[in-house]
């Protein structure tokens, strides 16, 4: 009887240790997720500051893009073809050289590829996230309705109306000393840009920024 009642006893330790250490690796994985959702909340609301105050709502895509990998300007997806861009803002003479490396960059180029669905925890409240094929269909239709000016003139009313904004998989690099996102414009005339951020003093600040597309 004794015996039994020590493996019992045994038994229940354990049992009570593997929950222990099942409910601290739940808290700790749920933490994660909460603190990248956060973060990135955190970098959208300073991508999206201007556009927020002077709009009440402002729409983005609820799917990231991906295709800007493919842009013919970053073939190879690397350091040096991103170092050939020119940037419209370089703040206090910094290079791209000067803050990423290979690996960064590597990063970048991956993971961007990627599939990623923003969700409502991860935008300023502001924010409507809306569905890529929705948006994709208001542009087809405008491009369809070109043959005939007064339909075409409707469409683009309702483009314009609908004008969105989509962005990449935001990467972060370094421990979450840099951010990179790619941020495109969608109306009527569109627009789109690589952008590179430094956290100082636990603010997202502006470093770096390319354009790969204006139309």
């Amino acid at each position: 009887m004794p015996r039994k009642i020590q493996l019992l006893e045994r038994y229940f330790v354990i049992s009570h240790r593997a929950i222990l250490i099942f409910s601290v690796f739940s808290l700790v994985g749920c933490s994660s997720i909460k603190n990248e959702d956060q973060e990135i909340k955190e970098l959208l609301t300073k991508v999206l500051a201007k556009k927020i105050s002077i709009s009440e709502s402002v729409k983005v895509s609820m799917k990231a893009d991906a295709e800007w990998v493919q842009n013919p300007l970053l073939k190879p997806c690397n350091l040096e073809s991103f170092s050939k861009l020119r940037s419209i803002i370089n703040i206090d003479g910094k290079s791209l050289e000067s803050i990423l490396n290979e690996e960064d960059l590597k990063k970048i180029c991956e993971e961007s590829e990627e599939d990623f669905i923003f969700s409502n925890k991860m935008v300023p409240q502001s924010v409507k996230l809306v569905e890529q094929n929705y948006l994709d269909s208001l542009f087809s239709a405008y491009i369809r309705s070109l043959k005939d000016q007064t339909v075409a003139s409707q469409q683009f009313e309702n483009l314009n109306a609908n004008a969105y904004i989509r962005f990449s998989k935001p990467i972060f690099l370094q421990k979450g000393k840099y951010a990179f996102i790619c941020y495109s414009n969608h109306s009527s005339e569109s627009s789109s840009s690589l952008l590179f951020y430094e956290r100082v003093n636990k603010e997202w600040e502006l470093i770096l920024s390319y354009p790969l597309l204006i139309s």
